[in-house]
């Protein structure tokens, strides 16, 4: 599969913004018609948006750094967007990898010329019809980082007024990832305080002392165990919850 022709070459930057605009409130009206927090869904709009924004992107997605140091191709336009992130992550090579760890911007103005840099991924590449590419790092919070990425076919069109439109998506793209990481956290943090909660309440019963008591009880058997005080938590109502399924019930 390769890429479509580069576009027109003449947009001002007043017609940029107009587009820009255009863009992000059709892509705001798409998002409330929905009426939930897909964040899938959020990133495809932002990967349309900057391919009819941005001029001369042809194709687009976001490279996500997993745990472990993969990446995780995320709505990306196209079979070969996603081939060549996880061309990146089995390489452990690439312009995406080199934005998200070490570069704010990578820009590739012809990726015949790349070769020296990314070696094996920039042949790759050009087999499948990239001639330019710029990526941008998207704000990095711990634990996480990743990178918007455009794709055109011809060489020497991303210049510095494309970057800057792209680094719009770029921030927007940020803002969905770094939202949906604080939703997920506060997920996290309310399943924790429940389930310390229930482990309170059992120690509460099972000893007849109070909630200052129980969770100091909670405490020190997390230092004592060298284990996380919810794990403990989680352990302890586990281990009652199997207490009472073998309970014979009373006749």
């Amino acid at each position: 599969m390769t890429l479509d022709p580069a576009g027109d070459t003449s947009d001002s930057g007043e017609r940029i913004g107009a587009a820009l605009a255009r863009v992000l409130d059709r892509s705001a009206r798409d998002l409330m018609a929905r009426g939930d927090d897909d964040v899938e869904h959020t990133l495809d709009v932002i990967v349309r948006g900057a391919i009819r924004t941005v001029p001369h992107a042809e194709q687009a997605g976001i490279s996500l750094v997993e745990r472990r140091g993969g990446v995780q191709s995320t709505a990306p336009s196209s079979q070969v967007v996603r081939d060549l992130d996880e061309l990146q992550s089995s390489l452990r090579e690439g312009p995406c990898l080199d934005a998200i760890w070490n570069e704010r911007r990578t820009v590739v103005h012809d990726m015949a010329a790349a070769h020296d840099r990314w070696p094996r991924w920039a042949v790759a590449a050009r087999e499948r019809g990239v001639g330019s590419l710029i990526a941008f790092q998207l704000f990095a919070t711990a634990g996480s980082a990743g990178a918007l990425n455009l794709y055109a076919a011809r060489p020497h069109v991303f210049d510095d007024d494309t970057a800057d439109t792209g680094a719009l998506f770029a921030a927007q793209a940020a803002l969905v990832l770094q939202g949906a990481q604080r939703a997920a956290g506060l997920l996290v943090a309310l399943e924790n305080r429940d389930v310390i909660g229930q482990a309170k309440g059992i120690l509460m019963e099972r000893f007849g002392v109070g909630q200052s008591a129980a969770f100091a009880m909670l405490v020190e058997s997390s230092q004592h165990t060298n284990m996380k005080l919810v794990d403990v938590a989680s352990w302890l109502a586990t281990e009652a919850e199997h207490r009472g399924s073998k309970r014979v019930p009373a006749r």
